[in-house]
């Protein structure tokens, strides 16, 4: 109980130092922008999120589908809506992939089949990341040039992007190495040496559902990253559209690059959501564009759509889908990401 009171506080802490900023940076003044957003604005950014969300549906479900399961539009949207709540909700991010796999559970699916279902969601996601994101950065130096702050994003992003390939280049070339290794060092631990082999079970099946992929065609792989990118765009277009509504000028593939870099952010930093640092993060790549009241602004209806959004719309969905066993997922009694 003191984890999850303690996790709670932090949510608490997060969502105060989300809206606390852009009220310390604009005051009460930027609130005369709200004339420049009509209500079709409001309508618009929802339209996307729920486009976000119906495209991760989209994607769930062609994943379940190649590993010969079947799932409704309804349940792919419902699941969804669920993990972005816990993923805004908890530390890291981890309430997500620990939703994930708790409703696949639900469905039908074994617990390692569900964590290599989660692990395809991820590698999807990868997959957008080191594709699109070097191609938004070349496309800034083209059409910025070599400014200072312009190389120091990029420089950022490529770096991340070839640390993620690293990684992933590794573990898929010595992950029985990796694997076996872990599992010996949890063989000297006493309290750990009971899940090596749970570890290795769930390793073998993560690595057949990875496999999975392979029985796919051609057309299948571009229709998934299609798929994927109808989810991740949506998201990034928002801050695009904020930005011209209110009349000013940034470079679109800029804007895009902050908001990878700020998304990575949230899901590495301590606060749920990346409250206070992504803000902040924001408030710094931005600030040589916009003025401060702009800037508080613009970063106050991003924030709404891409954090309290999930927080008002995806909560009751997500008690609705897990009912009496929230209360663990939010305490990470499902290990995740």
């Amino acid at each position: 109980m003191r984890v999850k009171k303690s996790w709670l506080w932090l949510l608490a802490t997060s969502i105060g130092l989300s809206l606390a900023l852009p009220l310390a940076l604009g005051g009460l003044g930027q609130f005369k922008l709200l004339d420049r957003l009509s209500w079709w604005a409001a309508l618009l950014f929802t339209l996307l999120m729920l486009i976000s969300w119906w495209f991760n549906s989209w994607r769930i479900r062609m994943l379940m589908w190649v590993g010969g399961r079947r799932m409704s539009w309804r349940e792919g949207v419902l699941t969804t809506a669920s993990a972005e709540f816990a993923g805004v909700a908890t530390p890291g991010g981890v309430g997500m992939p620990a939703t994930y796999i708790f409703l696949f559970h639900r469905l039908g699916v074994g617990v390692p089949e569900a964590v290599g279902l989660e692990g395809l969601i991820v590698v999807t996601d990868l997959v957008f990341y080191v594709t699109v994101m070097p191609l938004a950065a070349l496309i800034l130096l083209f059409e910025v040039g070599a400014k200072p702050d312009v190389l120091h994003l990029v420089a950022v992003v490529m770096l991340v992007l070839v640390g993620v390939a690293a990684v992933l280049w590794t573990l898929g070339r010595y992950y029985r190495r990796i694997c076996i290794g872990i599992g010996r060092q949890m063989g000297k631990v006493p309290r750990l040496a009971r899940y090596r082999y749970r570890l290795a079970r769930a390793t073998v099946q993560f690595v057949r559902c990875l496999r999975l992929l392979q029985k796919m065609s051609w057309p299948q792989y571009v229709a998934l990253f299609l798929v994927t990118l109808g989810y991740w765009l949506p998201r990034y277009l928002l801050l695009i559209l904020i930005i011209l509504l209110v009349g000013q000028a940034v470079p679109s593939s800029y804007l895009f690059l902050v908001q990878g870099a700020l998304n990575l952010g949230s899901q590495i930093l301590l606060m749920p959501g990346g409250g206070g640092t992504v803000d902040a993060g924001y408030a710094a790549f931005l600030s040589p564009y916009l003025d401060r009241e702009t800037l508080a602004f613009t970063l106050l209806v991003w924030r709404t759509y891409t954090f309290y959004w999930f927080l008002v719309v995806g909560g009751p969905i997500f008690l609705f889908k897990t009912g009496q066993v929230a209360h663990d997922l939010i305490s990470q009694k499902i290990s995740g990401r």
